[in-house]
């Protein structure tokens, strides 16, 4: 027993699982500072110690189990997200006119977290295999079928942020994988031509966000309030920030969702220049060492795994900043590992424990065998 333990801790990959821990412990912090003046005995920080707890089990647990059993059972995990984002439409609860929460007893599950991991899992046992052949356009149209169901659903409900993550992700995969060029270009196009109906499944609210990311000034009590009130704390920072629970826009709350979309303003009002650098090198060291990771992976299938999950948070990381930033219109993505969130921070781990088992499998000795 304690020969596994030992091998186990020596195979892990020490700079992914503690970069990750380092992130996670600076993000209980902030979201201490975002929310522990409401007084509340539910208060967020203390749900996020609890599913911080979940999270190291599920991220340990998934690091155990060989990634090539979550690759085979790929499409099991795909049907079970659709039916849990056909379930949310129906049954889900709804706020501010999203249904995007399945409640279970006391907690809640998002089944658009579930779906971004099970189509990473699909998309590498798609293109990874060997008798796949992507150039065949029949099967180019049938990984765009299984792509458009979930995005579809997702954008359904409404959460245009899961959906704009879900594409970029997808077509790195599909390029890395083989799919010409000239057709991901022709699905561009295509993407483009279909922007209308993607604006008829949006709400309102999300019409209005994309309407005035130009210009936020055009509705600053409005649609704008959220985008102008980030920059202002992030600005207000400075280069060593204004110091923990000191932000003016934090504490007194002029900042909406501030400990889930937009906790990135919270460091830059809190932390600075210094403390916005510090994070997202962090996070650059991090995704570094996935691709590394990637490029190290024994299979196919292990290498598009790795970039999927690589890419997944990369993406995720750029739109979550641009967006405080007003860079880019305000989607509702959160930021990995910092922003207060179960479900978020639940699969997140999951992936992550992903990636230590791939990197725990390059590292094993290879076994040959043959007769002398």
């Amino acid at each position: 027993m304690k020969g596994a333990i030992k091998s186990y801790l020596k195979g892990m990959d020490w700079a992914v699982a503690s970069n990750v821990l380092v992130l996670s412990f600076i993000g209980f912090f902030v979201v201490f500072s975002a929310t522990s003046h409401n007084f509340d005995i539910t208060q967020p920080w203390k749900r996020q110690l609890f599913w911080f707890s979940i999270s190291l089990f599920v991220m340990w647990l998934f690091s155990r189990i060989d990634y090539r059993f979550w690759i085979e059972a790929s499409y099991i995990f795909y049907w079970v997200s659709i039916v849990s984002l056909l379930a949310v439409l129906v049954v889900g609860d709804e706020t501010n006119g999203a249904r995007r929460w399945i409640k279970i007893g006391i907690l809640s599950y998002q089944p658009s977290e579930l779906a971004k991991l099970s189509v990473l899992l699909v998309l590498a046992r798609f293109i990874g295999s060997k008798t796949v052949e992507l150039f065949f356009l029949g099967r180019l149209l049938l990984l765009m079928a299984m792509l458009g169901l979930p995005l579809l659903l997702i954008l359904k409900q409404p959460d245009l942020g899961s959906a704009l993550l879900l594409v970029p992700v997808s077509i790195i995969l599909m390029y890395v994988g083989g799919v010409p060029f000239k057709w991901l270009t022709w699905l561009f196009v295509l993407g483009l031509a279909s922007s209308p109906l993607v604006w008829h499944f949006l709400k309102d609210y999300q019409k209005e966000r994309l309407e005035v990311f130009i210009n936020p000034q055009d509705d600053p009590l409005g649609a704008g309030y959220n985008i102008i009130q980030s920059m202002i704390a992030i600005g207000s920072g400075g280069i060593s920030g204004k110091g923990y629970m000191q932000g003016t826009q934090t504490q007194l709350s002029f900042i909406p969702e501030h400990h889930t979309d937009f906790i990135f303003s919270v460091v830059g009002e809190e932390w600075g220049f210094v403390g916005c650098v510090l994070i997202l090198g962090l996070y650059f060291f991090m995704i570094q060492r996935t691709f590394e990771i990637s490029r190290k992976a024994r299979d196919r299938e292990g290498s598009l795994l790795a970039l999927g999950i690589a890419s997944m948070f990369a993406v995720q990381i750029v739109i979550n900043v641009g967006m405080t930033v007003g860079l880019l219109p305000v989607t509702g993505l959160t930021l990995p590992f910092i922003s207060y969130g179960g479900s978020s921070l639940v699969f997140s781990y999951a992936a992550v424990g992903i990636l230590l088992n791939i990197s725990y499998a390059n590292r094993r000795p290879v076994l040959v065998t043959g007769r002398g």
